[in-house]
């Protein structure tokens, strides 16, 4: 017979209702420790209804707490194994989505414009702020929410006047994943400035040594940026040869400034992996992104260069533009079978895909609350999004030739998961 266990992963207390805590009277709810166990007879994340609130409830086997058997527990902190193998979360079904709030703006409790809201259903918040979340939408059964975006905070310290669910504007805000944006969409052709060797970054393009302190930064070669706009010359003539640029997402402002001055001789601005600012010179490499080496390999390899011949994925894609170097062969040998079998349903599809997830090292996999036995810790797992495709189109298109692992996501619906792992769906 399969042991089926619900394990619990950290602190934290079962739950007679799929409630938020402090919404639950005391003797609704049980206190438990990280690590222990219980054997039960069945499980679920969802009904016909919809999800529990982001809760896992579950049927005690052979035991009752509190004369009940049935009980509900944040999916946050815990795990469904069966026979030892985690069965729930299925890889990224439980992930730590980022609301970064771009602009300063106006959190509200009802999609509709400020002036028409009282003073209670609104809260005013700056630029720069970033929430964890529970989960987000921009639409329901019933619609979008009038150009807004719902959203549920995952930490209680993080309530706005003892709330969790708000909506914001969708132009000031924007949501990340794993070190990515997936909400709005990114577009494939956003400007890129890449660091090309140890600088500074500047408010005024005049020499360094001209400047005090608090008008440079230095920044190390290797750094990228997605920019909102640059430019190399105004009206008055060029910039005393520095770009002129203006960060888009506002998690990259530094001291609170969005544009900077960058001598053109240490940076390059790319469009979909090619450089557009400087032009290459007669004679440069082939590829122009940051070097860096591979286990098993001599060569040097380069984050623009393709993963295979010809392909679209790039190793940049693949170690999230060289942050995230594999320890092993066997993970970069990964990586180039993953990256066959994507090419087959890049070249099915015949568009950009925009990758939010590839390999993540244990470290990483944690922070964004991946699975402990995640396939994108070894190079065979990716997540992403291709534009006027829902993560449920890409799907149904590539299920019956993909032989891995391929899932979709309630709170992500244009995001799609494919691995080259064991054969299996989740989310449909």
């Amino acid at each position: 017979m399969t042991q089926r266990l619900l394990r619990i992963t950290r602190d934290t207390v079962l739950k007679l209702r799929s409630e938020q805590s402090s919404q639950l009277a005391a003797e609704e709810k049980f206190d438990v420790k990280a690590d222990t166990t219980f054997e039960i007879q069945s499980y679920a994340y969802a009904d016909v209804n919809g999800d529990f609130n982001g809760h896992i409830k579950f049927t005690l086997r052979d035991r009752v707490i509190r004369g009940l058997n049935t009980w509900f527990v944040s999916s946050l902190h815990a795990q469904v194994e069966f026979d030892g193998v985690v069965v729930y979360p299925i890889e990224d079904q439980e992930g730590v989505y980022i609301l970064h709030i771009n602009v300063d703006t106006v959190l509200k409790l009802r999609p509709l414009p400020s002036s028409v809201l009282p003073a209670d259903a609104l809260f005013s918040v700056k630029q720069g702020l970033s929430l964890p979340l529970h989960s987000y939408a921009f639409a329901d059964n019933r619609g979008d929410f009038n150009s807004h975006i719902r959203f549920a905070l995952r930490d209680r310290d993080d309530f706005f006047r003892g709330l969790s669910t708000w909506y914001a504007y969708d132009r000031h805000v924007y949501v990340e994943y794993d070190g990515k944006v997936v909400y709005p969409p990114e577009d494939p052709n956003i400007f890129v400035l890449r660091i090309t060797n140890n600088t500074v970054l500047k408010r005024r393009p005049v020499d360094a040594s001209q400047l005090p302190a608090e008008d440079k930064i230095s920044i190390p070669a290797g750094r990228t940026y997605k920019l909102d706009s640059y430019a190399y010359a105004d009206n008055q003539g060029s910039f005393n040869g520095h770009i002129k640029f203006t960060f888009k997402y506002s998690k990259d402002n530094i001291r609170e400034f969005n544009t900077w001055y960058v001598y053109d001789g240490h940076a390059q601005v790319e469009r979909a992996g090619k450089v557009v600012y400087p032009l290459p010179k007669p004679g440069s490499p082939t590829y122009t992104g940051k070097a860096f080496k591979l286990p098993g390999n001599a060569s040097t390899f380069y984050t623009d260069q393709p993963i295979i011949p010809g392909g679209s994925f790039t190793w940049g894609d693949a170690t999230h533009d060289a942050t995230r170097i594999p320890d092993t062969v066997t993970i970069v040998n990964n990586m180039i079978a993953l990256a066959r079998e994507l090419q087959k349903a890049r070249d099915q599809i015949g568009r950009p895909f925009l990758i939010n997830s590839w390999y993540r090292p244990p470290a990483i996999n944690a922070s964004v609350g991946g699975v402990s036995n995640s396939q994108h810790l070894y190079g065979k797992a990716i997540d992403f999004q291709v534009d006027g495709y829902s993560g449920r189109s890409l799907a149904n298109a590539v299920m019956l030739w993909w032989n891995g692992g391929v899932g979709i996501y309630s709170n992500l619906p244009d995001v799609i998961h494919l691995d080259i792992g064991p054969r299996r769906v989740w989310g449909f």
